[in-house]
């Protein structure tokens, strides 16, 4: 009886022991599925409102899930490459799309990733535990591109030139002198992520231009050629922003102050004796600009984007100092401002000319004579690398 007695209680403890080892076994192996029902919900690294963000996935989501901790579900997001990564999202993001798989969960706090605490989360206000939550959202801006720039009282200037020279010998140039029309420009950019849809930022380019050209004056017996080098150059100081009324696409908007320079070399040279004209001419200016683009994930924290725009830049009353030097060491300067004015030629017709001079020429055979004006107005494409801390 005795016997009886104590091996009725073990099969008990056996039995109810297997029982309870199954019934974990099934439900540790169970997932569910939970849909995101927020714009963007953060996926994080652990089950805190302060742990660093892994992921933002988009509305409509439907995520695998394999346990709930309080009021984080655990999950995995299927990449577009065809990984795989986990982590944690809030309860107030996502809904349970088959409830009666889900488990209960195992506590309750008070606390709710509301979009309020979201925002701030991504920006970095919300401390938990004592600490901020890391800040992802600075970044910076690095590009490169090209644009189209039309100096008009620049390039008709050095034309002038050449052709009033040439009606002056009786011998046409050989040909047109080179235009400033294409420039280069790099930019940097420190911008600050205000929502998912709005960036602000400070950035600075640099933006030139510059053409060397020679054309000749030649009639079998006389020869002469003439150097021209017109140039401008820009840096403008911006603030900016971009707007993204869709993922991947945003408008960019921007107000600056442009530290212009503006300058040019005509040089005569024949049988070895020269002479030669050089200006450079500065000013600034209030410009603007305005942009559409897209950019592409291409890292973890890093996007490549391409741009296209359009300049508005434009301004007189340049100052600067014209230096007249010759083969015989004569050096004539003047200081002043940059004229753009019309010249009588022999033959009688007005060509234009571009000089700094200390006021308006006026003498006779002279017309028109005014400040010049320096246009930067123009299309502009860049491509560049942006970095997110």
């Amino acid at each position: 009886m005795r016997t009886k007695r104590t091996f009725l209680p073990i099969m008990v403890v056996l039995v109810l022991g297997a029982a309870l080892s199954l019934r974990a076994q099934a439900t540790a192996g169970r997932t569910f599925k939970v849909k995101v029902t927020a714009e963007q919900a953060n996926l994080r690294e652990k089950p805190d409102i302060g742990s660093g963000i892994v992921q933002q996935i988009p509305e409509g989501t439907v995520l695998e899930a394999d346990k709930k901790e309080g009021e984080w579900f655990l999950v995995r997001y299927t990449l577009e490459d065809g990984g795989v990564i986990g982590g944690y999202i809030h309860e107030s993001l996502v809904k349970v799309v088959d409830q009666g798989a889900a488990p209960e969960p195992a506590r309750k706090t008070t606390e709710r990733e509301t979009p309020q605490r979201q925002r701030a989360a991504a920006t970095g206000t919300v401390k938990s535990s004592g600490r901020s939550a890391p800040t992802s959202l600075v970044e910076f801006s690095v590009s490169a591109g090209t644009g189209w720039t039309a100096p008009r009282d620049l390039n008709d200037g050095a034309q002038g030139f050449a052709d009033y020279h040439g009606a002056s010998l009786g011998i046409p140039a050989s040909g047109p002198v080179d235009a400033l029309h294409l420039a280069t420009l790099v930019g940097l950019e420190l911008s600050y992520r205000v929502s998912p849809w709005l960036s602000m930022g400070l950035g600075i380019d640099y933006f030139w231009s510059a053409n060397r050209g020679r054309v000749g004056f030649t009639d079998g017996v006389f020869s002469e050629t003439l150097d021209t080098r017109p140039s401008v150059s820009a840096i403008p100081i911006k603030l900016g922003v971009r707007f993204y009324p869709g993922k991947g696409f945003y408008i960019r908007g921007s107000l600056g102050v442009y530290f212009v320079k503006a300058g040019y070399l005509y040089r005569l040279e024949q049988e070895g004796s020269w002479q030669e004209w050089k200006g450079t001419a500065t000013g600034r200016r209030f410009g603007a600009e305005a942009a559409f683009g897209g950019d592409w994930k291409v890292g973890a924290n890093t996007s490549f984007f391409v741009e296209a725009g359009f300049r508005m830049a434009s301004l007189s009353g340049l100052s600067g100092r014209d230096v007249y030097r010759n083969s015989d060491n004569d050096t004539l300067t003047e200081t002043g401002t940059l004229y753009y004015f019309r010249k009588e030629g022999a033959d009688t017709r007005l060509y234009p000319h571009l000089f700094i001079g200390d006021s308006k020429l006026v003498e006779a055979g002279v017309v028109d004579s005014r400040r010049a004006g320096i246009n930067l107005s123009g299309m502009a494409f860049r491509t560049g690398i942006r970095y997110r801390f």
